[in-house]
Order: C-alpha cells, then sequence, then structure tokens
C-alpha cells in the first residue's frame, strides 16, 4: 500500500536507543508498533504530519506532545474487534466451567474437584466500557443467555437501546454483574479505576475479565480480593507489568486464569492492523484527513520551531 503511493517504509529497531534518533528526523511518518513514543522522541520528528499506532489504545504515545507540535495520532479501531471479545468470552467461560482445573491431563477425571459450577445462562454480564469491542462482547455474551448492562459516560444512550443493553452507573455495574469484563483504555482517568473500593462492590461470587490493559486494575486489591476469597475468580490477559513475573501472586490462584496479552491475536486482525493504519499514513501524507483521528485538533504540517 506505501509503495503503491510512492512512499518509503524504513524498520526502526525500539529496542536500540540511538536507532530512532537517527531516523526520526527524517520521518514524515511513523507506523507505530513497539517502544514509547514519549515527549522527547516525539520533538525529534522535525517533518512528521502523523503518527499511526498499531492498536486501539494508544497509551503508549504522548497524544499530548504529538497535538502540540501538530503532529496527527491515528488509531485502529477496527482492530482485533472480534479477537478480543472472542478472547473475552473464552476467559469468562473458562472460569466459570473450571476449564483449566478439569484438564484431565492434570489428573482430574471427576467432578467433586470442581465443585461448585453454576449456570451461566440467566446471569449478569456487566462491561465497563462500551466501545466496539465491548458491544461485540456483550452480543456474544447474549447469545450465551447473559443479561448484558454496561457503563460507559461517553457513548449515547441511542447506542445501548440498539445494542438492547442497559445502560448503568459505575458502582451499580459492578454491584449488579455476575461476570465483569473489562473494556477501558489506560487515561489519567481510568488508571487503577477497579481499585480495592470498586472490587469490593463485586459480588463474592462475580468473575473478572480483563482483556484491555492492566494499568486499569488495581492489582494488589484483586490479589488480596482473591486471597480473602471476595471473588469467585478471574480471568486476565493483560497486566501492569508485562512480560507476568513468574512469582506474580496472580499466578497462585488456581480460580484465575491468565494468558499473555494474546486477545487481539489472529493472522486476519494482524493484516487488517497494519492495512488500516498503513492507510492512515497514505490520507495524511497525500493531504487529506485521516479516518481513525484520536487527536482531531493537531494541525497536520504545523510546527512550532
Amino acid at each position: 500500500m506505501l509503495a503503491e503511493a510512492d512512499i518509503e517504509l524504513r524498520s526502526v529497531d525500539m529496542d536500540r536507543p540511538d536507532a530512532f534518533a537517527r531516523a526520526a528526523p527524517a520521518a514524515d511518518a511513523v507506523l507505530h508498533s513497539r517502544g514509547v513514543l514519549d515527549a522527547g522522541r516525539i520533538e525529534q520528528l522535525t517533518r512528521c504530519r502523523i503518527i499511526a499506532h498499531y492498536g486501539t489504545g494508544v497509551d503508549r504515545v504522548d497524544v499530548a506532545a504529538a497535538t502540540a507540535r501538530g503532529i496527527w495520532v491515528t488509531n485502529g479501531p477496527r482492530y482485533a474487534i472480534d479477537e478480543v471479545s472472542s478472547h473475552a468470552i473464552a476467559l469468562l467461560l473458562a472460569v466459570a466451567r473450571k476449564i483449566v482445573s478439569a484438564d484431565v491431563r492434570e489428573g482430574a477425571w471427576h467432578i467433586k474437584p470442581l465443585v461448585p459450577i453454576h449456570r451461566i445462562a440467566g446471569a449478569t454480564l456487566g462491561l465497563l466500557g462500551f466501545g466496539n469491542i465491548a458491544r461485540a462482547t456483550g452480543r456474544k455474551g447474549r447469545a450465551l443467555g447473559l443479561r448484558v448492562i454496561a457503563h460507559d459516560p461517553y457513548v449515547a444512550a441511542q447506542v445501548f437501546a440498539e445494542e438492547g443493553v442497559s445502560a448503568v452507573d459505575f458502582d451499580n455495574c459492578l454491584r449488579e454483574a455476575d461476570y465483569l469484563s473489562v473494556h477501558l483504555p489506560v487515561t489519567a482517568a481510568t488508571r487503577g479505576i477497579v481499585d480495592r473500593r470498586a472490587l469490593g462492590l463485586l459480588k463474592p461470587e462475580a468473575v473478572l475479565i480483563n482483556t484491555s490493559r492492566g494499568g486499569v486494575i488495581e492489582e494488589a486489591g484483586l490479589v488480596e480480593a482473591l486471597r480473602e476469597q471476595r471473588l469467585r475468580g478471574a480471568g486476565l490477559d493483560v497486566f501492569a507489568e508485562e512480560p507476568l513475573p513468574r512469582d506474580h501472586p496472580l499466578l497462585s490462584f488456581p480460580n484465575v486464569t491468565v494468558s499473555g496479552h494474546v486477545a487481539f491475536y489472529s493472522e486476519e486482525s494482524i493484516v487488517q492492523m497494519q492495512r488500516d493504519a498503513a492507510a492512515q499514513v497514505v490520507e495524511a501524507l497525500q493531504g487529506r484527513t485521516p479516518a481513525f483521528l484520536v487527536n482531531p485538533d493537531a494541525a497536520a504540517g504545523r510546527r512550532d520551531g
């Protein structure tokens, strides 16, 4: 796609501290996959028009610094919707049905160690955040017979109505949920939002699912709630520190199912991510406004020094 638009692609090894500094002054655009683009690195992008991020959340890009320099930042709102929503439901099922503990390779071949397991149909799925991935998760949850509620103050009431989902406030979403699936970006407002107070609102039989960002959950509080048996379990794909240390206390609980930040992945999602990001670059470098802007206030092409 880039070659057809006469755009040269150069690879930068973000594990080498000097590689970005050498490449930055010549870059008209950045396709961002790995590494952090902080204010210091963005300052080096003296001719850049756009940073096209691979993924939905842009917490590894200093969007404010890019905006101040007139650099557009885009994300991939269509990326991995099916994959992440399916993974959230897979974690829900794995915890609810105790799939890991029931694996016969672990020596299990009878029900007694698994008691109790409860019926999923008729329970309530709460969604924190109601973007594209959460909406897809809700649809799949309803197919399992779950009642779906969600909290997202930035989504219009009409969207909830169209999806057949009840809009509730933050506290009631936690109080009513039998399964709470978190779909939030990491921002100043959401970092640690599922803290000890929030965890205390969950039912003792509730299950917490997180496929968004580890930073939205206060992990020490989650460990405490699990240790005190104030939660039925958790299914987690993301963590505050990644890779997750092998001695992390979350790995000690048999009622916690973990995966290693893989919810986004399928062969098809990778292709879509790359094509969508490349399309944003082509649009920007050909003088058009890209579709997936996260900072529309940035004046593309303007430089303050």
